[in-house]
């Protein structure tokens, strides 16, 4: 088996739980520059699209950046970028070289992000980059990337999600999640609810001061326009990668006339990641891919909706949404029929669900898997089951899937 089929074999197993070992992959000295030039960032949601924003906007003021962030879409190389740029196959083949000595040396077998994680912190050393933007897995104390300690950290939210690993309160969620590092010298939050909840709790256990203590949003909620900000996940994530950029050239002791000021960051043109309120065709039936999963993201994607069209652009609304068994659909198909900014004509039923399988057929399938399926939600009460395969099919086609889609009535 070659390096590439054995780093993709990896994919099936969830086995991440060698964090004490990982740490021996790395020199101390490597350990110690890789805390000090890394960037962690953590939360519920937007940490893809926060990561993505600060990546582009650390290249603008002159800076070499290794991204890295998590789930891929199509392929793997996603998850880790140079300036931009996926990484290569080759360099990919290269880097498991290394996983695998090591795994020999330890007699241990490395989970799939276990092992992308350390082929990008090893690319970022040997390449002599100027910052390392890390996305964490899940949660954050005992995340792969955990191992990194940055001195700087990012977390954009907290709300309920991956509940069986990371608690049932948001307390709970956001313990693990800011316990990312060990030793953090600059906080910054994205979050005014966590904010008003939590400051102290994050202090305490962070052991920092107001000093280390960053906020990227205004605590003046008083007005209309900050009100509506603090609603759109986007305009949160772009504040949250503005305020980071100021705090890593302040740190890093680097100086740059590319500078974007807050007064000036909205003219800059930044790249939108894949599959988080993509845009596809600009037609009339145009279509939206976004990641949202869980109900905070389902209901941060219908602001943004509402805040990006009016109810004329829209005449109506097929939506599809894909989940696992373990997320809780009930409560997502709450939020989105209680909206108060959604027409309950738009979305008013939920139709059969469309199972989406994995067989030799080469069709995605739940065997062996979570399990799960995708939801139709929408006003067309004549859509066929072969009509909605036909419309999946469409939007796999265009995001670069070449699997299938299969229909099971229930």
């Amino acid at each position: 088996m070659d390096n590439l089929k054995y780093l993709h074999s990896k994919s099936s197993s969830h086995t991440n739980k060698n964090l004490e070992i990982l740490k021996k992959f790395f020199t101390k000295k490597d350990l110690n520059y890789l805390s000090e030039k890394s960037v962690s960032i953590v939360g519920t949601n937007g940490k893809t699209s926060t990561a993505s924003i600060l990546n582009d906007l650390l290249l603008n003021a002159g800076l070499n950046t290794c991204l890295f962030t998590s789930p891929h879409l199509v392929q793997l190389n996603e998850r880790i970028q140079i300036n931009s740029k996926l990484i290569s196959d080759l360099d990919l083949a290269k880097y498991i070289d290394k996983v695998c000595i090591f795994e020999k040396e330890n007699e241990i077998v490395l989970g799939y992000f276990e092992s992308i994680f350390l082929i990008a912190a090893s690319y970022f050393l040997d390449s002599e980059l100027d910052v390392f933007i890390v996305e964490a897995g899940i949660g954050g104390r005992l995340d792969t990337t955990s191992i990194l300690n940055s001195q700087i950290v990012c977390l954009t939210n907290v709300d309920l999600d991956h509940t069986e690993l990371l608690g049932n309160s948001i307390e709970d969620i956001l313990f693990e999640k800011i316990k990312i590092s060990q030793n953090v010298k600059c906080f910054i939050l994205g979050s005014n609810k966590i904010h008003r909840q939590y400051e102290s709790i994050i202090k305490e256990e962070l052991n920092i001061d107001d000093k280390n203590y960053e906020l990227s949003f205004s605590q003046e909620n008083n007005t209309k326009s900050i009100n509506s900000r603090e609603c759109v996940y986007t305009k949160l994530n772009e504040d949250l990668a503005t305020t980071a950029l100021k705090k890593i050239l302040n740190n890093f002791h680097i100086q740059s006339s590319d500078l974007i000021s807050s007064e000036n960051s909205d003219n800059f043109e930044y790249r939108v990641p894949k599959g988080r309120f993509q845009v596809i065709d600009s037609g009339k039936n145009f279509k939206i891919i976004d990641g949202a999963h869980n109900p905070a993201g389902v209901d941060a994607f219908f602001n943004l909706l509402e805040e990006t069209y009016t109810k004329d652009e829209i005449e109506s609304l097929d939506c599809y949404i894909a989940f696992n068994k373990n997320k809780d659909f009930k409560k997502i198909k709450t939020t989105m029929m209680n909206d108060k900014n959604i027409d309950q004509v738009v979305i008013n039923k939920i139709s059969k669900v469309v199972k989406v399988t994995k067989n030799p057929d080469g069709y995605l399938t739940d065997k062996g898997g979570k399990g799960g399926g995708v939801v139709y939600v929408g006003d067309d009460k004549t859509k066929t089951l072969e009509q909605l395969k036909e419309d999946l099919e469409k939007m796999m086609k265009v995001m670069g899937y070449k699997f299938g889609v299969k229909i099971v009535e229930e």
